[in-house]
C-alpha cells in the first residue's frame, strides 16, 4: 500500500505565471506576498494585484530562513491579517511562506511545530491558501509537504511538517529561470539531483515514486549541463520539471544520510544547501554501496546501479558509474568543497550526533552509524576545491 501527494493544483509551463494569475482571486482580496531581497521576479504578481485593486503587504526573504526571521513575519503577519500568502522565489522564500501560512493562524511559537528541537504539535487552525511560485529549479518546495528553517541556537535545519502545508497552488513558469547564474543553477539543480537520487534509493520507496524518480533522472541528467552552460530554454524547461518531481518524490518516498547530514551542517555553515548536498552525495552513494555489500544486500546495489544507468544512458552501466557521473559534475559545474565553508575534522563528531537525530537518516537505505557518518565527512575533506569562493 501506498498513497501520493501533492499540491492541490500545479500548473507548469513557460508563461504559467502571467497566465494563472486570476487564480489568486479565488482565495480573497488580501496577500502577503513573500519574496526574495530584491523580488524584481515578483513584478508580474505585483503589478497584478495593484490592477486588482488588491490589498497586500511585501515582505523580503534574505539568505536561507532561521527560526527568530519567521517568528517576526509571523507577527507581522498577524497584524496585517492576510487572506493568503503568495509565495515567489526561490526555495527559502516558499519555505518561509509555507511556514507564515501554517502560523499565522495559529497561536504560539515556531518551536511549538518544528521536528527534532520542537514540540512537533499538529495545527489547531488550517494553514492560509499558499501559492507557491518557484524561480529557479531546485527545492520543489512548490509541492512539498514541509518547511525548512534554520535554528541559529541548537545549530541545525530542521522542518514543520504537516500535510496541510502543501501550497494550495504551485505555479511552475521556466520562464523565471532563465538568466539565472551558473553557480545558482548549478546548486540548485545538483540540490533537485540529491532529491531525485536519495528518494529513488530510499529504505521507503514505492512504485509511483519510482515512476517519478526515473523521469526527473532522465530529464535532470540530460539538460543539467545545458541549462547552467549554456542557459538553453528548453533544458531550463526540463530542470524545472526535474526539480517539481524531486519535490514531489522527497514527499511521497523519503531521503537519506546527505540530507541527514545537511541538516547538521546547514545549522553551522555558511554554505547553500545544494552546494552542501552536492558535495555531501557521491560520498554518501559509496558509504552506502559498501555497507549493502558487506551486508548481502542485493537490492540496495541493484538500485545504485539502476540510478547509473539513468545518469549515464549506458544500459551496462554499475553502481559506480552513478558515483562517477556526481563527481564530474561538481567538478564540471565548479562547486566548491565544504572546506571552503568552514567545514573541519573538530565538527565531524558533533555534525554526526545531530545528523542521526534527523528526520532525513531514517529515510536512509540502510542503517549508517556514527562512525560511517564520521568517515563520510572525513572523505568529503579529502575531495579539494575546484574554485575559490
Amino acid at each position: 500500500m501506498f498513497q501520493f501527494m501533492t499540491s492541490n493544483k500545479v500548473i507548469f509551463g513557460e508563461g504559467a505565471l502571467n497566465q494563472s494569475l486570476t487564480t489568486l482571486g479565488r482565495y480573497g482580496y488580501s496577500v502577503l506576498l513573500v519574496t526574495g531581497r530584491g523580488g524584481e521576479r515578483a513584478e508580474p504578481v505585483i503589478n497584478y494585484l495593484m490592477q486588482q485593486g488588491m490589498r497586500y503587504q511585501q515582505v523580503a526573504v534574505w539568505g536561507e530562513p532561521v527560526i527568530a526571521m519567521v517568528e517576526e513575519l509571523a507577527a507581522m503577519g498577524r497584524r496585517f491579517k492576510p487572506d493568503m500568502i503568495v509565495a515567489i522565489g526561490g526555495g527559502s522564500v516558499l519555505d518561509v511562506g509555507k511556514a507564515l501560512s501554517a502560523i499565522i493562524p495559529n497561536q504560539g511559537s515556531v518551536y511549538d511545530y518544528v521536528e527534532v528541537i520542537g514540540r512537533n504539535l499538529p495545527f489547531k487552525n488550517a494553514p492560509l491558501p499558499c501559492i507557491a511560485i518557484p524561480t529557479n529549479a531546485g527545492t520543489g518546495s512548490e509541492v512539498t509537504r514541509n518547511a525548512v528553517l534554520k535554528s541559529a541556537q541548537e545549530k541545525i535545519k530542521v522542518n514543520i511538517r504537516n500535510e496541510a502545508l502543501l501550497p494550495d497552488v504551485a505555479i511552475i513558469d521556466p520562464t523565471l529561470t532563465y538568466g539565472m547564474d551558473k553557480a545558482l543553477s548549478a546548486r540548485s539543480g545538483m540540490d533537485a539531483f540529491t532529491h531525485l537520487m536519495e528518494a529513488y534509493v530510499c529504505n521507503a520507496p514505492n512504485p509511483f515514486s519510482d515512476m517519478v524518480c526515473e523521469e526527473g533522472l532522465k530529464k535532470l541528467s540530460n539538460a543539467l549541463f545545458l541549462a547552467c552552460e549554456e542557459d538553453d530554454f528548453r533544458a531550463r524547461a526540463d530542470m524545472s520539471f526535474a526539480a517539481m518531481l524531486g519535490g514531489m518524490a522527497r514527499s511521497n518516498a523519503s531521503l537519506g544520510a546527505a540530507h541527514g547530514l545537511a541538516a547538521a551542517l546547514g545549522g553551522r555553515l555558511t554554505a547553500p544547501h545544494g552546494a552542501i548536498t552536492a558535495r555531501l552525495a557521491p560520498f554518501v552513494m559509496a558509504e552506502n554501496i559498501l555497507v549493502a555489500e558487506q551486508m548481502g544486500r542485493n537490492d540496495v546495489i541493484n538500485r545504485y546501479r539502476k540510478l547509473g544507468v539513468l545518469l549515464t544512458g549506458d544500459a551496462n552501466a554499475k553502481p559506480a558509474s552513478a558515483i562517477d557521473w556526481v563527481k564530474d559534475a561538481l567538478i564540471r559545474l565548479e562547486i566548491p568543497s565544504l572546506q571552503m565553508y568552514g567545514l573541519c575534522r573538530t565538527m565531524f563528531t558533533d555534525i554526526a550526533d545531530d545528523a542521526l537525530r534527523s528526520t532525513a537518516i531514517k529515510g536512509n537505505p540502510l542503517p549508517l552509524t556514527k562512525e560511517r557518518l564520521e568517515h563520510i565527512l572525513s572523505e568529503v575533506c579529502q575531495c579539494t576545491a575546484t574554485v575559490e569562493i
